[in-house]
């Protein structure tokens, strides 16, 4: 074998273990989140009794307002909305309103409120879109960037209409 395929050879080697380790790394640090996201799906599906989940996202807006928001499917063919409150700890909340049902029928769906955003605001970029809950009302968060400023806007899920005003990020 000559010096240049050795050469070759090394590089690869030395680049697949760079690759194994960052995946290694990435799987560890995320490895609490997925957990967590596992067992809030599973607390879905047997407290509301869910029998397929379509997605699962986590609302955190302050110390007090952590939720799973969990969307899927119960035996009846019908699909809800779940929201599983959490602590600060990242341990499930106990009590009254610690899960709160919400049927999808009736609701702004995520891409009509993709289409509406994109319609009120063709020049933003959204970065994000989640379901939530703020001032006691289930909402739409967007999270977006325009004029490199990135904004907070809150859409009542219910009905589509605003909550509140828009709130900008302070600059980096």
């Amino acid at each position: 074998m000559g010096k240049r395929a050795k050469i070759i050879l090394l590089a690869v080697l030395i680049l697949l273990i760079l690759l194994s380790g960052a995946y290694l790394y990435y799987t560890i640090s995320m490895q609490d989140r997925t957990s967590e996201r596992n067992a809030a799906i599973a607390a879905a599906r047997t407290q509301a009794r869910l029998t397929e989940v379509e997605r699962a996202d986590k609302w955190v807006w302050g110390e007090n307002s952590i939720f799973w928001v969990v969307l899927g499917t119960t035996a009846a063919g019908e699909e809800e909305y779940v929201w599983m409150k959490y602590n600060a700890d990242g341990t499930p909340a106990e009590g009254q309103n610690a899960l709160r049902t919400l049927p999808v029928s009736g609701t702004v769906t995520r891409d009509d409120m993709r289409s509406r955003f994109e319609a009120e605001l063709p020049d933003a970029k959204l970065i994000r879109l989640l379901p939530g809950v703020y001032s006691n009302q289930y909402i739409w968060q967007i999270f977006y960037e325009q004029n490199d400023t990135r904004y907070y806007r809150f859409y009542n899920l219910k009905d589509g209409s605003e909550v509140g005003q828009p709130s900008a990020l302070p600059k980096w």
